[in-house]
């Protein structure tokens, strides 16, 4: 819980910062934006990377195949990571990027998934 804090109180003085030195300097506001964006990913993949154990753990423990579950960790990791850096490059006037960064999620999204729809089209083959 105590990251979370951390986490927050990082976002607010970088965007503090940011704000106050927006008129004068610009580039070195939005590049304060993204050492602030980049510390507070850093704090998260220190939890993903406990909860990817977990996650391992219990299919191990349930003898679930990681083939059902692992597109779906992939499609929720690439989502995330397209909001952010879509999000960053909207803040610094780049629509055109973010909107091109945001369709090339949704085709990484599909192709991670394809691996899910042949194990369901082979179940369903199997229960036919």
């Amino acid at each position: 819980m105590d990251i979370i804090f951390k986490a927050a109180a990082v976002a607010l003085i970088t965007a503090a910062g940011a704000l106050l030195i927006k008129k004068t300097n610009p580039e070195n506001a939005f590049m304060l934006g993204v050492i602030g964006a980049v510390i507070i990913l850093g704090a998260s993949a220190v939890m993903l990377s406990a909860l990817k154990d977990t996650f391992y753990e219990v299919i191990n423990e349930t003898g679930l195949s990681a083939a059902i579950f692992t597109p779906i960790i992939k499609c929720t990791i690439i989502a995330v990571t397209v909001k952010i850096i879509s999000s960053i490059c909207k803040d610094s006037g780049q629509s055109g990027i973010a909107s091109s960064v945001e369709f090339l999620g949704s085709a990484a999204a599909m192709y991670s998934a394809l691996p899910l729809l042949s194990t369901v089209l082979k179940t369903i083959g199997d229960l036919i």
